[in-house]
Parts: C-alpha cells; sequence; structure tokens
C-alpha cells in the first residue's frame, strides 16, 4: 500500500515540474531576447551618434584653425612675405589633426605648403587630400583685402585619428553596456522566474497593485532643533530681469555662475553657511562658533570682500558682477534636518531672512544695507548713514536700516 500511494506522487510531482521548467524557458528566452536587442539597438546607435560628435568636434577645430590661419596670411601673402608664410605653415605641422596646409594665391598657385615641395605648384584638390597617405577631409578658407579675393588657405583635417578613438570609445561604450546588460539579463530571469511561478500556482506577484508606487514609510531620526543668534547675508543682483533680457541664455548663465562662484566662497572663506541659493540671490548664515566669534562683523566685512572681488571680476568683461547688492540682518533662527526620507539637511527657519530680502531690496548695485540691530552691534566699528523708514508687509511699524559705509581695521573685533 505504501509503495502505491508513494509512486503516484512522485510520478505527478514530475509531472507538474516539467510543464513549470518549459514555461521558465520560454519567459526567460522571451526577456532575455528583449534585453539583447534592446541593448545591442542602443548600443549601435550610440556608437553611430559618438562617431558623428567627434567628426563634428574634427571639422569645427579644423574650422577654427583655418579662420585663424587666413586672417594671419593676409597681410604676409599680399606683400609677398615668404619668411612670415612659411612660418605660418611650421606652426601648423605640430597638430596632430592637420594632415597637410596650403595657401594659394588667387591664381591656384601655391604660395606656401606642409610638403615644400609643392610650392609654385597648381592647387589639384584631390592629390592634395591624398598626397599623405591618409585619410582626411579637406576644408578651404578664402582670404579677402579690401573686398578683394586675394587668396585662399586650403587645410586637411585628417578623419584616421576619429577611427581611432573611436575603437576606445567603442570599447568603453561596449563594456559599460555589457555590464548593465548583465544586471538586466539576471533581473529578467529573476522576473521570468516570478512569472513562471505566478502563472503555475496561481501566487499573486510579490510586487502586486497593493504595494506598486507607495513610497516606503518614513521613519526619521530624533531631530535636534537648535535656536541660536546668528546673522543673514542676502547678496543679489540688482534689475536683474532687465539684463537677463537682452542677454544670450548661455552667456548669462556663465555670468550668473560666476557670481554664485564669487559669493559662496567668500561665504565659506569667512567661516558662514551657504543656505541656499534662490533665483540670482546667494543667502549666507553665519553662527558665533569657539574658533569665530563676532558673527555679525564677520558678515559685514564677507559682504565687503565678494564686492571688491565682484567689482575686480566686472572689469574683465562680466558687467552683472557690478550690479551685486547686499543686505545684512540679525536675530534668532531656529536650525535642524529638513524632514526627508534621510533626514540628513539641515535648514534654517527665521524672521531675519525675510528682513534680509527686503534689505536686499533697498540696496543699489554695489550696496550693503544693514539692520538697525547689526549697526547697534557693530557700531564701535563700522561707519553708516541712516536710510528714511520703511514700511514692510511683515510688520505695522516703521523700522530703521543703515547704508554701511566703512568698516575699521581692528584686530579686537572678534
Amino acid at each position: 500500500m505504501t509503495s502505491r500511494d508513494t509512486s503516484p506522487s512522485r510520478q505527478s510531482g514530475k509531472k507538474s515540474l516539467l510543464p513549470s521548467t518549459s514555461l521558465f524557458i520560454k519567459y526567460s528566452a522571451m526577456i532575455v531576447s528583449l534585453i539583447l536587442l534592446i541593448f545591442s539597438t542602443l548600443t549601435l546607435l550610440s556608437i553611430k551618434n559618438q562617431k558623428d560628435i567627434l567628426y563634428q568636434e574634427k571639422v569645427n577645430a579644423g574650422e577654427m584653425l583655418l579662420s585663424q590661419l587666413a586672417n594671419r596670411a593676409v597681410l604676409p601673402l599680399i606683400e609677398n612675405d615668404m619668411l612670415n608664410l612659411h612660418s605660418l605653415i611650421k606652426e601648423m605641422k605640430g597638430v596632430k589633426e592637420v594632415v597637410y596646409v596650403a595657401i594659394v594665391d588667387d591664381k591656384k598657385i601655391i604660395r606656401a605648403h606642409t610638403d615644400s615641395a609643392r610650392v609654385g605648384s597648381p592647387l589639384e584638390s584631390s592629390s592634395e587630400t591624398l598626397s599623405s597617405g591618409r585619410q582626411g577631409s579637406s576644408l578651404t578658407k578664402p582670404m579677402t583685402f579690401m573686398n578683394q579675393n586675394v587668396g585662399s588657405v586650403v587645410l586637411g583635417v585628417s578623419i584616421d585619428s576619429i577611427d581611432h578613438e573611436m575603437k576606445k570609445e567603442r570599447l568603453s561604450l561596449i563594456k559599460k553596456n555589457s555590464i548593465f546588460c548583465f544586471v538586466a539579463l539576471l533581473m529578467g530571469v529573476g522576473v521570468a522566474f516570478l512569472f513562471t511561478r505566478w502563472a503555475q500556482q496561481d501566487l499573486p506577484l510579490p510586487f502586486g497593485s497593493e504595494t506598486l508606487g507607495k513610497p516606503a514609510p518614513l521613519h526619521p531620526a530624533d531631530f535636534s532643533v537648535n535656536r541660536t543668534q546668528a546673522t543673514i547675508l542676502s547678496a543679489g543682483i540688482k534689475d536683474f530681469k532687465a539684463y537677463s533680457g537682452a542677454m544670450d541664455p548661455k552667456a548669462l548663465l556663465n555670468d550668473l555662475n560666476q557670481f554664485f562662484s564669487i559669493a559662496t566662497d567668500g561665504i565659506l572663506e569667512h567661516g558662514g553657511y551657504v543656505d541656499k541659493i534662490s533665483g540670482d540671490v546667494v543667502i549666507g548664515v553665519f553662527k558665533s562658533s569657539p574658533f569665530q566669534k563676532n558673527p555679525t562683523i564677520r558678515a559685514i566685512r564677507c559682504a565687503i570682500s565678494i564686492k571688491k572681488t565682484l567689482e575686480q571680476a566686472s572689469t574683465q568683461g562680466n558687467p552683472l558682477l557690478s550690479r551685486a547688492g547686499f543686505g545684512i540682518s540679525s536675530g534668532v533662527v531656529l536650525s535642524g534636518p529638513l524632514l526627508s526620507q534621510d533626514g540628513r539637511e539641515t535648514t534654517f527657519i527665521g524672521e531675519s531672512f525675510k528682513e534680509a530680502s527686503s534689505l536686499n531690496a533697498m540696496a543699489g548695485p554695489g550696496e550693503i544695507i544693514v539692520s538697525k540691530d547689526v549697526f547697534q552691534s557693530t557700531e564701535k566699528f563700522v561707519s553708516a548713514e541712516p536710510l528714511p523708514p520703511r514700511e514692510t508687509t511683515q510688520r505695522t511699524e516703521s523700522w530703521e536700516s543703515f547704508r554701511l559705509l566703512h568698516i575699521a581695521e581692528r584686530k579686537d573685533e572678534g
């Protein structure tokens, strides 16, 4: 009885395993084929796109060299200054991508060439390109003087280097994609296994609709909130909207990034914290510590230092840097971790931030406006002129502010 009872169960167990195994192989084959097809297509497209980018970079570099050479070769060609013409050609010999360089006159006669044997002979485009035995692309730039054609510069750009660089890029790209593909294949096999179990045993997927899309529950650590006295520095660009309206977006972004870099470096050098960058404004927070006391003096010195650095940098072609204004206030702020999944980002909260922003709005280009509290705490060290009281949206009473004029150079300031 026992033998007959157990035997059928083993047979049935084998029969139930075979369809599952075949289904798993089927799902795995489908998913693996799909993954390989996707990654192969993406790899081929990436290689082609990278080759086009490299080719365009070579052509652009060649056109830039060509323009520079054409501008420098006009006068020597007119004056028949062969020494300068050959000097220009000699400079181009060291450029890796250049196959050949030829300077020809308006009659297509070669006046200077990287191959001195070609000087004096007519220019033949096809033979020039192949003379070095390397694959290249020929670029031509006409030279004009007083609206008259005086000749042209012909530059052969090497394409062989593109193939050499593409081999390196192709290998690197294949290695990276192979790693991602291997990981994707492992995940695909895992998904195939889950689908197989679900199809065979009618079990719900472990990533079913009841859990799909729900974020992991937050378990924040014990939040430690500190109350401390701090000085707030707000640095921003005056009339930024009017300035940005007439600027090229890329140039504007470069100018703004330079301002952010100088402002944040200044805050960090004077022992402050860069709280945030909002629009065209940088917010710095200065607190007292055992090694760095008197945060108000440090904030004022920071504003003066940033102002001087911006004024010096503005003379190098960035007028935006001369339009910065500053507002400084002080008061009690709360600091603690911002509520997030990792709970690590520290934030500062306080009315002093609004006041510093209002003072910054009052400041003109190159001006430093401080609050009454800031002035009273540093009155021994600074000279300032009072500004008329101004109503604010946060307060019903008027409040005073001061335009900073000078700070004394004393070692006992803290």
